[in-house]
């Protein structure tokens, strides 16, 4: 079992607090917590938006595609919980400095032209930011958004999120110069791990919401554990 697992605060800890918002980012690092999960989208007016759901409706009860509307339209709306959803920028402002690491999942509406744009306009927010090294992980279901990523900076460290029953998926991860598989808890066997490790690569565990997840995780030897309840498991 991996002593030194690393837990992750899967869209910043929904379980446990508002998901996706600098709020729930800045009251879980406060109480210690070293590591976060955003998803982020880009807006019509090329701007980024950290939040899973391509669509507000689940999240603030309106209609409305992120990628379809502006950022002024998009700072108008709050969330069920009353907050604001933040830009890539607002985050890195807050993580500037602090010893924390942060997974952002690109995520997209299948247009390969505006995936390869939210890469582009990622690494250039990141650089202004002096986020890097191994502060960061992008992560996406596409290897075409990590190979983006890579092309406009070939220093990020990448992770290919997957199931973990086909082992294709190591040998693409692997081929796409990935450092990281991301793999979903219940398909992932003792072989599947094992050979993720002996390809040189980490692997991290979602999404862990439970007391049996996580001793399996733990189990599968994961080098990260996601969850959405990051603070209780922590402890």
């Amino acid at each position: 079992m991996a002593a030194d697992h690393l837990i992750v605060a899967h869209r910043m800890g929904a379980g446990e607090r508002d998901e996706n918002v600098l709020a729930s980012l800045e009251e879980c690092a406060s109480l210690g917590l070293k590591a976060f999960e955003t998803d982020i989208h880009i807006t019509k007016d090329d701007q980024i938006i950290a939040t899973h759901d391509g669509s507000l409706m689940r999240r603030c009860g309106v209609e409305g595609v992120v990628e379809d509307m502006t950022l002024e339209e998009i700072k108008k709306v709050r969330t069920k919980g009353g907050n604001p959803l933040p830009t890539l920028k607002e985050l890195l402002a807050f993580l500037k400095d602090k010893d924390i690491l942060m997974q952002l999942e690109l995520k997209t509406n299948g247009d390969g032209k505006r995936l390869r744009k939210l890469a582009e306009l990622m690494v250039g927010e990141l650089k202004e930011a002096e986020f890097g090294g191994e502060k960061l992980l992008v992560i996406s279901f596409c290897l075409d958004g990590l190979k983006f990523t890579k092309e406009f900076d070939p220093k990020i460290s990448t992770g290919y999120l997957c199931g973990g029953s086909d082992e294709k998926n190591i040998l693409s991860a692997k081929e796409a110069g990935c450092d990281w598989i991301s793999a979903e808890l219940t398909t992932t066997t003792r072989r599947f791990a094992d050979k993720t490790h002996k390809e040189g690569m980490k692997l991290a565990l979602w999404t862990i919401r439970s007391d049996r997840d996580f001793t399996l995780a733990k189990d599968l030897e994961a080098d990260a554990i996601v969850t959405d309840y990051p603070v209780k498991y922590s402890k």
